[in-house]
């Protein structure tokens, strides 16, 4: 029986890559940092997310309920770093803490809990999927806008005693999951009917 691949995230080198694209793009550093997490996003994460969503998938379709995933065993014999994670839920907030190292990306754990993660390496805020799908859902009905759907969660969990810490905006960092996320969406799609495609010319 094959074993399955275990996607691994390769953690960035952020001075290296900020130098290089200074010094050919002439860019700002901001504008650097964008360009080198929109490519580990499309190169990196977003793949290696694709089986661990479609887990996700059929676990709900299956009508069971999401229970925390088993830890990942490392075989890196590395440290890793210890992050703390705000998890944003429709009717609160949770504070979880993850061991991030090569062999346990973030964005893995994350979607192995039912969230989604707001930066591609070590984010400081997660989306729970549930919220992303219904989001998604609902842009499809009325004009997107963001920015109106983060002010309104933000006022109504601080109704709920639940209270976002200043270096934890929701506006921005939920623009670029609620993005993110709708790509790996579109991902899953087309690899479940190219499988499709596949297992009709075997039949």
């Amino acid at each position: 029986m094959a074993t399955e691949q275990r996607f691994v995230v390769h953690y960035p080198n952020y001075a290296t890559c900020l130098d290089n694209f200074s010094v050919e793009n002439k860019l700002s550093c901001h504008a650097c940092r964008h360009s080198a997490a929109a490519r580990w996003w499309d190169h990196d994460v977003i793949p290696a997310l694709v089986r661990p969503y479609m887990a996700y998938i059929r676990l709900l379709q299956r009508g069971q309920s999401h229970t925390d995933p088993p830890p990942i065993k490392c075989s890196c014999n590395c440290r890793g770093v210890l992050k703390q994670v705000t998890a944003v839920y429709m009717d609160h907030l949770e504070y979880i803490k993850l061991q991030i190292c090569p062999c346990a990306p973030a964005p893995l754990q994350l979607v192995q809990r039912g969230l989604f993660p707001c930066s591609p390496v070590y984010p400081a805020l997660a989306v729970s999927l549930e919220m992303l799908e219904f989001v998604s859902t609902l842009f499809l009905h009325l004009a997107p806008n963001e920015t109106a759907w983060s002010d309104a969660l933000t006022t109504f969990l601080a109704r709920q005693g639940h209270v976002f810490e200043a270096q934890d905006s929701l506006c921005q960092r939920f623009t670029s999951a609620l993005g993110q996320f709708q790509i790996l969406v579109r991902v899953v799609n087309a690899e479940v009917d190219k499988q499709i495609i596949i297992a009709r010319h075997e039949i």
